[in-house]
Formats: C-alpha cells, sequence, structure tokens
C-alpha cells in the first residue's frame, strides 16, 4: 500500500474542538489588562510630555488638564464599555462602525485602526529605546535604531509563537512599572503636598491675568491645544473592546472590569503626571525624557544608612517605563491582526488575513504590522516627536465613529423602552470631546507630518474599498455559476441506493470547499475524465477555523454542523448518478495542513487514489495580485502530492463568461434522513 508521507508536526496538529483550548488561550481580567491595557498605561512616557510642552509658558493650566484628563479617559472608557456590552464577540470600533452607521464607516474606523496599530508598535518601540538610552552613555543613542529593530524583531517572533506566552513573558516587567511608579509618583504627591495651596492661589492669579490680557477665549483654545497635541495619551483604549473575543466568560464583564483597570490605571498615571511637572517645575533637557528629568527631581536627595539611592531609583523606574513601551508595541501586533481578520472576514482584506497558524495567531496579520512598523522607524530614523506628530490622528477618527455610533444607537432605541437616556448622554458626550479633539489635532498637525497620515489612512481605505468590490464581483460571478449547475437539478428527486466501496479500486479524490457550482464542475469535470475506470468518489472538506470561528466551542460545532450538510448532499448527488461515494472531514486552523492530513487519510483506505482540485479563474480580469488576493494552496498541496508520487489534477472553473457544459446531471436539494454513508468507519471527522 502506497502511503503519503507528510510532515511531523501534521501528528501534532491540535485538536480545536478541545474546550481547554480557549480556556488556556483566554485571558482574565488582570492579565488582558496586562497583555491589552499596556498600549494605553505606556503613553504617558510620550503624551503628558507633548500636553505640557504645549504650555509652554502658561504651564499653570496643567492643573486643569491633570483634572479634563482622567475625566475625559472615564468618559471614553464609559462608551467602550458600552461596545464591550454590545459586541461580545470583539471587533471594538471597527464592528461598532460597521453595524451602527454602514459598511463604508467600518471600513474608515478599520483602516483607521490598522494604521494607527502599526505607529503604535512603531512609536512605542523608539520612545522605550530612547528611555533606556536616557540612562546609559550619550554615545548609545546614534544607535537607537539598531536597537528599535531588534527589539521590533524579537517581539514579532514571540508573537509568531502564540499571544498568551508572550503576555507570560512580559507580565513581570509590566508589575515592576506599576509597583515602582506607584512608589514614585505616590512619594512626589505626598512629598509635597503642602505646596498645593500654592499652586491653586498661582493658578488663580495666572488664570486672572491671562484672562484680562489675551481674553477667556484664548485660554479654553490654548487647553484644547493642548489636549489635541497630547492626544496620545488616549490610544490604547480601544484595544479591550477590539480583544473582548480572546477573553474569559463571561466576556462582558471581564472586558468591562479590565476597562474600569486600564482607565483609573492611566488617570492616575497620566493626572499624576502632569501634576507633578508644574509641582516639580521640570524643563526639558537635552538628552533626557521630560519623565526623566521629572524622576530625577522627585528623588534627589533620596539616602539609606548615607548612600545616596535616588539615581538608582530613577534608573529602575526608566527602565521599567521602557520596558512597558515595549510591551505596548507589543499590545499593537496583537491588536492590528485582530482588527485585519474581522475586515477579512467582511471581504475588505485578503482572505488569508483572516486564517489562524497552527499556534493560534494571525501569522500574515503579525508579519504585515511588524514589517510596516520597520518600514516606518527606518523612514522617521526612529525620532519620536516626528512619530507623535503621525500617531493620535487615526485614533480619533475611530474613537469619534465608534461614539457616533453608540449615540446612533441609542437614539434609536428611545421607542423601545430601554434604558437610552444615560448611555445616549454618555456616548453623545464623548462624540463631542472625541470629535473636538480630533478637529484641533488635524488643525494643529496637518502641515508637521498630519497630512502623511491622513494619506496613509485614505490610501489604506482605498485599497480595501478595491479588494472589496474585487470580492464582490468574484462572488456574483460564482453565483451565476452556481444558478448554471443548479439550472438542471429537478428539485423531485430521492437518493439513490448507496453502492459499496472498492478499497482496491482506482479513486477520484476530490477537495471541495462547499456545495456550490465549483465543486460540483469540479467533480462533474472529474467523473468526465476518469469515469469509466473508476470505482469510487471520495470528497475531501477542510474546515478552515479562522477569527471568525475561534470565539468558543458553539461556534465550532456550527462549522462542524455546516460542513457535515454540505458533504452529504454531495453524497447525494453521488447516489443519485450510481457512483459509490464517502467523504471525510477535518477541521484546521491551517488550510494546507488539512488539506494535506485529508489526502492522507484518503490514500490510507484508497491507495489508488488522483486527486482534484478546482480553481476559480476569471479569464477577462488577470491581476498581478490575484495570486494575493485568492489562496493558491491548491497548487501547493499538488507539488506535495506529486512529489510523494500521486496525480493532482488543478480543474480551472471560468467564472466569467459561459462555463464549460459538464453532461446533464440531476441533483437532490435535500438528504433524505435514513440516508447512511457508505463505511461509517471511514467516513467523517478525522
Amino acid at each position: 500500500m502506497a502511503w503519503l508521507r507528510l510532515p511531523t508536526r501534521l501528528h501534532r496538529a491540535v485538536n480545536v474542538f478541545n474546550p481547554k483550548i480557549f480556556e488556556n488561550l483566554s485571558l482574565a481580567a488582570f492579565l488582558a489588562w496586562v497583555g491589552l491595557g499596556s498600549d494605553a498605561l505606556s503613553s504617558s512616557a510620550y503624551g503628558p510630555p507633548e500636553i505640557y510642552y504645549a504650555l509652554k509658558g502658561h504651564e499653570y493650566l496643567s492643573v486643569f488638564l491633570a483634572i479634563g484628563i482622567p475625566f475625559s479617559v472615564f468618559v471614553i472608557s464609559a462608551g467602550y464599555k458600552q461596545v464591550i456590552a454590545l459586541f461580545p464577540d470583539g471587533g471594538g470600533g471597527y464592528h461598532t462602525a460597521t453595524t451602527l452607521l454602514g459598511p463604508l464607516a467600518g471600513l474608515v474606523s478599520g483602516s483607521a485602526l490598522i494604521v494607527d496599530y502599526i505607529l503604535t508598535a512603531a512609536i512605542s518601540v523608539a520612545s522605550g529605546t530612547e528611555a533606556l538610552l536616557s540612562t546609559m552613555s550619550a554615545r548609545w543613542y546614534d544607535e537607537r535604531l539598531l536597537f528599535d529593530l531588534a527589539v521590533l524583531l524579537f517581539l514579532m517572533f514571540i508573537n509568531l509563537r502564540g499571544m498568551k506566552e508572550s503576555i507570560k513573558v512580559l507580565l513581570p516587567i509590566f508589575m515592576a512599572f506599576v509597583i515602582t511608579h506607584i512608589i514614585m509618583l505616590g512619594w512626589g504627591l505626598a512629598s509635597h503636598v503642602s505646596n498645593v495651596p500654592l499652586i491653586t492661589r498661582d493658578t488663580v492669579t495666572s488664570v486672572q491675568h491671562d484672562n484680562l490680557q489675551y481674553g477667556w477665549i484664548f485660554i479654553v483654545a490654548l487647553i484644547m491645544r493642548a489636549f489635541s497635541l497630547g492626544g496620545g495619551t488616549y490610544t490604547g483604549l480601544e484595544a479591550v473592546a477590539n480583544g473582548v473575543h480572546i477573553m474569559r466568560e463571561p466576556r462582558v464583564q471581564t472586558g468591562q472590569r479590565t476597562m474600569t483597570l486600564l482607565a483609573t490605571s492611566l488617570s492616575l498615571v497620566a493626572g499624576s503626571l502632569i501634576f507633578l511637572y508644574l509641582m516639580y517645575h521640570v524643563h526639558g533637557h537635552a538628552g533626557q525624557t521630560l519623565n526623566a528629568v521629572l524622576y530625577g527631581a522627585i528623588t534627589h536627595g533620596w539616602t539609606l544608612n548615607g548612600i545616596h539611592f535616588g539615581p538608582y531609583a530613577t534608573l529602575i523606574t526608566l527602565v521599567t517605563e521602557g520596558l512597558l513601551l515595549f510591551i505596548a508595541a507589543n499590545t499593537g501586533i496583537i491588536t492590528a491582526p485582530i482588527v485585519m481578520a474581522n475586515m477579512a472576514v467582511d471581504r475588505w482584506l485578503p482572505e488569508r488575513f483572516s486564517y489562524l497558524s497552527d499556534r493560534f495567531v494571525s501569522h500574515n496579520g503579525i508579519l504585515l504590522v511588524g514589517v510596516a512598523s520597520i518600514a516606518i522607524l527606518l523612514t522617521t530614523g526612529g525620532h519620536v516627536r516626528i512619530l507623535v506628530v503621525l500617531y493620535s490622528i487615526n485614533v480619533f477618527i475611530t474613537f469619534t465613529l465608534t461614539m457616533a455610533g453608540l449615540s446612533r444607537h441609542w437614539f434609536s432605541q428611545r421607542h423601545r423602552g430601554e434604558p437610552w437616556k444615560h448611555r445616549l448622554m454618555i456616548s453623545a458626550f464623548g462624540f463631542m470631546v472625541t470629535a473636538s479633539i480630533l478637529a484641533i489635532t488635524i488643525f494643529e498637525k496637518f502641515d508637521a507630518g498630519g497630512w502623511f497620515t491622513l494619506l496613509v489612512t485614505s490610501i489604506a481605505i482605498i485599497i480595501g474599498y478595491l479588494i472589496y468590490r474585487h470580492y464582490k464581483g468574484i462572488s456574483k460571478m460564482a453565483e451565476e455559476l452556481d444558478e448554471t449547475m443548479l439550472d438542471m437539478v429537478p428539485d423531485n428527486l430521492q437518493p439513490g441506493p448507496a453502492l459499496p466501496m472498492d478499497p482496491r479500486g482506482a479513486t477520484a479524490v476530490i477537495f471541495v470547499s462547499k456545495f456550490d457550482g465549483v465543486g460540483l464542475h469540479t467533480l462533474l469535470t472529474a467523473h468526465r475524465m476518469i469515469g469509466s475506470f473508476v470505482k469510487n468518489y471520495v470528497l475531501l472538506l477542510a474546515g478552515v477555523v479562522g477569527q471568525g470561528e475561534f470565539k468558543g466551542i458553539t461556534a465550532l460545532e456550527e462549522l462542524k454542523v455546516y460542513v457535515e450538510a454540505e458533504a452529504n448532499q454531495y453524497i447525494a448527488f453521488c447516489r443519485n448518478e450510481g457512483m459509490a461515494a464517502t467523504w471525510f472531514a477535518t477541521y484546521s486552523t491551517d488550510r494546507i495542513q488539512a488539506m494535506e492530513e485529508l489526502a492522507n487519510v484518503a490514500v490510507r483506505y484508497f491507495p489508488q487514489s488522483t486527486f482534484f482540485a478546482g480553481r476559480v479563474i476569471d479569464s477577462t480580469y488577470q491581476s498581478p495580485f490575484w495570486g494575493l488576493l485568492h489562496d493558491e494552496v491548491s497548487f501547493i498541496v499538488q507539488d506535495r502530492l506529486q512529489h510523494d508520487g500521486f496525480t493532482m489534477m488543478i480543474v480551472p472553473v471560468h467564472v466569467r463568461g459561459v462555463p464549460s457544459q459538464p453532461p446533464r446531471i440531476t441533483l437532490p436539494i435535500s438528504m433524505p434522513e435514513d440516508m447512511e454513508l457508505i463505511q461509517p468507519d471511514k467516513a467523517g471527522c478525522v
């Protein structure tokens, strides 16, 4: 008996129906806070400093911003708690905009998020490197780009190995940041609490002075400008809603607890930093970040048994800050592929972005984010001040669309008896805040590089629309092919009697995905070509577990029911034509692995097998990008089968124009309840 030699890794394939997979990969609120909330928390390294720099000469306004920023953080997070409740399967701002505002709004929101996460990875790595290099000799600063690239490559590697593994590796760093900053910021506030009355009086006096000299409009405009230029502080708030599907059940409660942890920690850190800048009268020094100057001022004079350990405390705090920024970059690498997968399911991106690897990660998405981040770092030279200009626009595009969608939703619920007023007030206020910051940010940053971000995002939107239009056109033509094939089918035929299988006879093995025109065309073509000597027909179906199905056992069971129903329709078809047939199905996150595994099983029971697979061809539209938009896995499997001595034929299925007509064969639409497969112990899931 001939055997198909398969790679060793296939024998270690993970059973996707194992309930413990979801338990092992899902995250409790605390781990989700670490893995998804680090982006927002780490933004304290570059968000608050930008706010303080924007107040140059009017630093007294830091008091208002130290109060206003936590308030706005909680307003935005309250809106995203509504998103978590409405969309517990994840998707966040993308699904919110798509569902509540329409597909085009979803395309804009998703495109903005993808660009934002790529910039998150780039700026977080660059800022983290600068924080670490500020503790070292100045000569190392010129090598920062090499450090940036090394860190990004490392993060790509650990994420390709599996998301939860990366979180466990980075957990100690996150906790070190939390502990050191609680001590540092808490001591800074407590040791200067006696200065609060003086700061309050100076603030009142300065407000009165500027009001008389410039007017209150100037003061408000300055505050709003600082808000907008420090918009990077708010980035990351959407990560929890985007990734809620990877959280532990009950997802909604876990996601909302994670959001509360994130909003509270971000508010305390960002608000404290802005107030401490004013309290300690810090100013930027060459070669040091504003936070480094502040930490040095706070720890000045720290001694223990005559030993000055303040510099060491500052060093440890800066190291944890830098490493947390690397975690934030990791968040971008984790979360962007989730958004890409959701968009790929809706056909805005190539379908390959919805696939999961055998480690349950979106391999293509991680590579795209990593490579794009590296390109941005090389283009900007890794300069944080340049990256900041490009950064915060996109996240507020998504914020604004999300709040607009929530506002529209709750307003539409006003006559349905649900408690809508309170929720509408929160979402409407969130919309006003985010839309204002977005408008001011675009105005302030447009000439300084904001135009480039908008251009890149616009290109992403256009590409997404063109991809969708292409898929839509192919789907329409495939539907026409389905109608052509099924028009010949009378509705009143019943399945014929089952015929015995001949394991030693010649066998036609056909890869199909579902019961459609492409599959029928492939089967009938195989029958027409070699039906005169073939004794058996075997249908192979691979249930691909992508981002849309990897949300729990229920979704997987639904996929299994669907695949088996499609397979049974093929069996009913073959019985009516007097063909001995059976089917095999398997379920995997890797389409090629699944097809190889199915081929191995088919050869094991039917060694005289010839394989067939259909390939959709649009004869009037050939593009060099066709291979990017459509899987070419049939050619890969064909190459591997031929290497092992088996024949596989790729059947072209033309979807434009009149397809080649196979022999006229009838097909029952439904399958009788008493139909049983031949050799039931050899057919079914493998």
